[in-house]
């Protein structure tokens, strides 16, 4: 199917997943429904009868460490970025998912899963425009050595840079257009990843309660502990990470995005200053028609 980012998409029919949660370990099963024109992306606990739907937009982030969770009411849904990514990647505007625990599954700590689940569903043109918006200005976020500048363009583009100061996983480099094609075979196969050397600290603070071997590139004194995908996965599965975030926009943005040495807290500020930034542009008067 020919996919046409103008327009409005989402699934053919709904898609299931389940797993472990990254940080929680618990055990948790999602699916993913069509919803209308205009809903976009929002996201319901079905395990809490009072639960409503808590939109994937930025001004809803409540949390950011080491993931990005979002929250409404007291109730949390944490880890959303990779299947943001590969909503936003695969160009579904909207959709439902529902989830029963506060946590949605790491499945192998990349968003492949989710892109071969979407694959399956099939996704449908609902032939009329996305919600548009026009960025004019750069934007640029620092804290320390961390930083991300966004400048508007045709194209989207990103650049990123990480160094985690460790003989396997020193400096290295991501340039590269995002349309769907690299997305799918560049982007979304990298899993998340960490220094051995971290885990305990970690664990201690009651993260990656359920990460293991199968599900994050664990980096030790002599190397990864498993087979790597890309010898520069670690900087690959930031830029997931980089894509999933920015889909808090809510709109598709386009231009070039270089990233030093960023994560999560960084990515959801330059969201959140795109979102604020932004003029809506009006649609066509007549909806672009196509499948």
């Amino acid at each position: 199917m020919t996919h046409d980012r103008r327009l409005q998409w989402t699934l053919a029919r709904p898609m299931t997943c389940e797993g472990i949660g990254l940080h929680s370990g618990a055990r948790v099963r999602l699916e993913v429904e069509p919803a209308g024109v205009d809903h976009g992306i929002a996201f319901l606990r079905t395990d809490r009868p009072e639960s409503r739907p808590i939109p994937a937009r930025v001004e809803w982030v409540v949390d950011t460490t080491l993931s990005t969770t979002i929250g409404r009411d007291g109730l949390k849904v944490g880890t959303i970025e990779h299947l943001l990514a590969a909503l936003w990647g695969m160009g579904v505007t909207n959709a439902l998912v529902r989830v029963d625990g506060p946590e949605l599954p790491i499945l192998d700590g990349s968003a492949l899963p989710y892109v071969e689940a979407i694959r399956e569903a099939g996704r449908v043109s609902q032939g009329v425009e996305r919600r548009g918006a026009e960025l004019d200005r750069s934007v640029e976020v620092e804290h320390g050595d961390r930083s991300l500048l966004f400048q508007p363009g045709s194209a989207r583009e990103v650049t990123c840079v990480v160094d985690y100061g460790h003989p396997h996983a020193g400096p290295q480099l991501f340039e590269g257009r995002i349309d769907e094609a690299t997305f799918v075979s560049e982007i979304a196969p990298a899993r998340t990843f960490c220094l051995y050397s971290d885990v305990e600290a970690m664990r201690r603070a009651g993260l990656v309660k359920g990460g293991s071997l199968e599900n994050a590139v664990v980096i030790g004194d002599d190397g990864p502990m498993t087979p790597l995908r890309f010898p520069d996965e670690c900087v690959r599965h930031k830029v997931l990470d980089l894509v999933g975030d920015l889909a808090l926009c809510g709109f598709d943005w386009q231009g070039s995005v270089v990233a030093a040495k960023a994560g999560h807290p960084l990515h959801v500020e330059l969201a959140r200053r795109l979102t604020a930034l932004a003029r809506p542009t009006e649609r066509t008067p007549h909806a672009i028609s196509g499948r």
